[in-house]
């Protein structure tokens, strides 16, 4: 909150409506706008009530949880081979792209890279693989470099063993 006109007023051309859309939830984080949560004792007379978060997917204070439950999900299915990782960066040039239309770009990245695995397992006679693709629209130092983190597993789908 404190910040907040400073930001708006240095970046105020490079903010979309969905960082507009977190900064607002950020700063509305547990402080009633969200609305409360409400606790009464069975036993006694006691309640309680604790404001909403605001559970933005940007905000790490409240997806922590959520980030944790998704990845062990994701461990347990997990199959019995190795990983690797490989990494689709959208080039320089298409950034100014991403910034205008960045839900169709993104799905586009994704339609994409899943194309290109999948041609390249049927032309080395690979089968069906398995991976899973993460997003990320920045870097670290928060600028716009979206890419695409993929986890590959390495074996494939063996349809006469049936494993």
């Amino acid at each position: 909150m404190q910040h907040h006109q400073a930001l708006e007023t240095q970046y105020s051309s490079q903010l979309s409506y969905d960082m507009r859309k977190a900064i607002f939830a950020m700063l509305s984080c547990k402080t009633g706008q969200q609305g409360k949560s409400l606790w009464a004792c069975s036993s006694c007379e006691h309640y309680d009530s604790q404001a909403l978060s605001c559970g933005n997917r940007n905000y790490p204070q409240c997806q922590q949880s959520t980030t944790s439950t998704w990845l062990e999900r994701q461990k347990q299915k997990r199959l019995p081979v190795e990983y690797f990782m490989g990494t689709f960066t959208l080039p320089f040039e298409l950034r100014a792209l991403a910034r205008k239309q960045p839900k169709a770009l993104y799905q586009l990245m994704f339609s994409v890279s899943a194309s290109i695995l999948k041609d390249f397992a049927l032309s080395n006679n690979l089968g069906a693989i398995g991976f899973t693709t993460v997003l990320h629209t920045h870097s670290r130092r928060r600028e716009l470099h979206p890419h695409l983190h993929i986890i590959v597993a390495n074996g494939g789908y063996d349809a006469k063993r049936k494993q």
